[in-house]
């Protein structure tokens, strides 16, 4: 994942900067307000893209809304949404809500468990 938008205006660090600093593993973060349209996207530094640019936001802007949007339909008979996690061979996918807007995570391989503690601890992202 590769796309590059501005910032959010305000005080202190954005989102983004928030999620990058929380753990080294955060290849990419993309927010997405409820209309899915992409607010920010950031690829860390130091880090190449798996696809190209184009397609980042193709994808940012219709699957992490639809993905959230179906799964939630459940939550009358099964209790509140809290965890999206898709992991490929050579990266994670963690899809979230937070304060109203769509966060997607994009994250070298391995365990979810530990971000998602840290995502709880952080921002409040409810997990058991």
């Amino acid at each position: 994942m590769s796309s590059k938008t501005g910032a959010g205006a305000g005080t202190g660090p954005s989102l983004v900067d928030q999620l990058f600093a929380m753990d080294s593993r955060i290849r990419y973060v993309a927010v997405l307000d409820r209309n899915q349209r992409l607010k920010e996207s950031r690829m860390r530094s130091n880090v190449h893209s798996l696809t190209p640019e184009g397609y980042d936001r193709k994808f940012m802007s219709s699957v992490p809304p639809l993905v959230l949007d179906s799964l939630q339909q459940l939550e009358g008979q099964c209790g509140p949404l809290e965890q999206i996690s898709i992991q490929y061979k050579r990266v994670d996918l963690m899809f979230f809500s937070f304060d109203s807007q769509i966060v997607v995570l994009s994250l070298e391989p391995g365990p979810t468990e530990t971000i998602w503690r840290k995502l709880r601890d952080t921002l409040g992202i409810p997990l058991r």
